[in-house]
């Protein structure tokens, strides 16, 4: 992350106009670095407002993600915490340390070039608003133990979000692992898994959440969603969504390595969406209907069929059916 940019923002976020001889002197470099500095944040699509005489200024709040900020907050030695300006993605980014690594390794990103969600589709990663973050985690587990990770995952998400906003609004969860206010969709997951001999695995945990973004257009995100900002009606700084999210999630983590996924059941039945709800299932060319029953205790969702019959899904992708 470039240090003068977060130094630059930090300056302009009082909303007043700063002229390029004075942030240079605050800065320490020159009118044509700044130059620099600005017309970087208005290719990253920043609201900027520029007046001859009076300088810049901040259209709106733009608080930069910001390592130290973030560890200070977390207050841990054990996790290796980087923050990038643009990269194609922090799932992609992590994968080069999965090699004889032990160490658990966070990376944040400002911006995501291809960010992806399930089922390779897009996420949406507009420059300064929301929070793109992989976390690397080994397990000394086999792969066949780690069923269910995702839903862990989501369930620590819910519970960050919630302690940095407060609980006006519950998240709910959509099986497997979308984070959902009234079916708008807050954060997703996406999970990579590294199995290696003598039964030790590396995962990649990537997690996007929606936080100041206020407005996108419909061929970029294609489903109802909705922001924290939306939600709690104020600007939200980044850095304390973060640390929250890290030390909820390596909460979780900690747990479901000892037990599994069985301590997990009851918080999940109580952020279940399509429990007795109508729902609709993908999976692969298929599509199921039936009414939701919850989870087993591999996670795999479980729907009462139009025979009486319960059926298991390890995989697929759901819709609550409307009317």
């Amino acid at each position: 992350m470039n240090d003068t940019l977060l130094k630059l923002t930090a300056l302009l976020n009082d909303g007043e106009y700063h002229d390029g001889t004075s942030i240079g002197t605050a800065l320490q470099m020159t009118r044509a670095g700044v130059w620099k500095l600005i017309k970087k944040l208005e290719q990253y699509e920043i609201p900027l407002t520029s007046v001859k005489g009076k300088g810049y200024r901040l259209d709106a709040p733009l608080i930069l993600l910001d390592p130290q900020k973030i560890k200070n907050l977390l207050d841990t030695e054990i996790v290796d915490i980087e923050v990038l300006e643009k990269v194609d993605s922090t799932n992609q980014y992590l994968k080069r340390y999965l090699l004889d690594n032990k160490d658990i390794r966070v990376c944040i990103a400002e911006m995501q070039s291809q960010g992806r969600g399930r089922l390779n589709r897009q996420w949406h990663s507009p420059f300064g608003q929301n929070i793109y973050l992989s976390l690397l985690y080994p397990f000394q587990k086999d792969i066949s133990e780690l069923s269910g990770l995702s839903l862990v995952i989501a369930l620590a998400l819910c519970h960050a979000i919630e302690t940095v906003i407060g609980q006006k609004e519950k998240m709910g969860i959509k099986w497997p692992n979308d984070m959902v206010v009234a079916t708008q969709k807050i954060a997703g997951i996406l999970i990579e898994i590294q199995a290696e001999s003598n039964g030790f695995c590396q995962t990649i945990i990537g997690i996007g959440v929606n936080v100041n973004m206020r407005e996108a257009d419909d061929d970029k995100i294609t489903q109802a969603w909705s922001s924290l900002q939306q939600l709690s009606g104020t600007y939200i700084d980044r850095n304390a969504v973060c640390a929250e999210l890290i030390h909820q999630i390596l909460l979780y983590l900690e747990r479901f390595s000892s037990f599994g996924l069985s301590p997990f059941i009851t918080e999940w039945q109580q952020r279940d969406i399509l429990y007795k709800q109508p729902v609709t299932l993908i999976s692969g060319n298929q599509s199921y209907s039936g009414i939701g029953q919850g989870i087993d205790t591999h996670g795999h969702l479980l729907l009462k069929m139009a025979d009486g019959s319960i059926q298991s899904f390890s995989s697929g992708d759901t819709t609550l059916k409307k009317g």
